[in-house]
């Protein structure tokens, strides 16, 4: 009976010795895409899970999560609020928080390029002199 050289094959996959794991394009090529597959996991393992956990809680109450960012009157504050709704209805909530963001976001965009304008004109005016 021959048993295999288990000293061979460290470092290389199952059953295959480390020198025929490759080769030197191999052994360049492998930290890149050790890299990339780990960065790839990297964004998709918490997306994966959080897919899981609304999954499991839709299946248990036939409702799905949904986070909306809600302001508070009495102190001005700024909270998220976490509520479970049937799907139609979350759809509908979706759609009205994105056109609300997306409002949001445009009156930033607007002060930040007003806040450009004004400091390209000051610039300018500083060369000038």
């Amino acid at each position: 009976m021959d048993k295999p050289n288990r000293a061979a094959a460290i470092g290389g996959p199952i059953g295959v010795p480390h020198e025929k794991s490759g080769g030197i394009v191999g052994n360049l090529l492998a930290f890149p895409l050790n890299l990339i597959s780990g960065y790839l996991v990297g964004l998709l393992a918490p997306v994966a899970g959080l897919a899981a956990i609304v999954g499991g809680i839709y299946l248990l109450t036939r409702q799905v999560p949904f986070v909306s960012h809600t302001y508070s009157d009495d102190e001005g504050g700024q909270r998220l609020s976490l509520k479970l709704m049937p799907p139609d209805q979350a759809r509908a909530a979706f759609v009205r928080e994105k056109e609300r963001i997306s409002a949001d976001l445009n009156a930033m965009g607007a002060e930040i390029k007003a806040f450009a304008e004004q400091a390209e004109a000051q610039s300018s005016m500083s060369e000038e002199d």
